[in-house]
């Protein structure tokens, strides 16, 4: 498996997500490359959502909660492929279908992010790695709303939108 690091190898994408070139992860911000990541909106039975909060050693938004998982693809890999691997490896979980829910896009950093947005459904438990993960929390979405709203919560740019998306999708909201 390949490590994921900031040397992992990424793709350069255009404004229309086609690959165009590679480039090392810890490059992107620098040269302002646009790129791809993959966000899975993990619920339980209770249609509670799994939230992740960064290990305080994170480069980016140490601290910050986020998506149930967050992942940039690798080289030639597509957006449900590095859903996958990322599932299992940040929460130890094998045993989940992925749902796609679409695509959105945001400015991060001056590059333009290409977000591919997925459901799953999980109980736990969860099995993760501290130094990456402080901790995850199931929040209903009443509540989510609020902590938003009033700020009660950090949570990171990416997963605002994101959540901003899957608000904007959602039927019965």
């Amino acid at each position: 498996m390949t490590a994921v690091n900031g040397a992992m190898i990424i793709d350069v994408v255009d404004q229309a997500d086609t690959p165009v070139g590679v480039i090392s992860r810890a490059e992107v911000f620098q040269k302002h490359s646009n790129f791809r990541v993959s966000h899975v909106l993990i619920f339980n039975s209770q249609g509670k959502l799994l939230l992740q909060r960064l290990a305080l050693s994170r480069n980016r938004n140490p601290g910050a909660w986020g998506s149930s998982v967050a992942c940039y693809l690798f080289s030639s890999e597509d957006y449900a492929q590095a859903a996958q691997r990322r599932v299992s490896q940040e929460l130890g979980i094998s045993d989940f279908q992925l749902i796609p829910l679409g695509k959105t896009e945001m400015v991060d950093k001056g590059c333009l992010k290409f977000i591919s947005v997925f459901q799953s459904f999980n109980e736990g438990p969860f099995h993760y790695d501290p130094s990456h993960i402080d901790q995850v929390e199931f929040v209903s979405i009443p509540d989510l709303r609020r902590m938003i709203a009033n700020s009660e919560r950090r949570f990171t740019p990416t997963f605002l939108r994101v959540f901003e998306f899957y608000e904007s999708i959602r039927p019965n909201r």
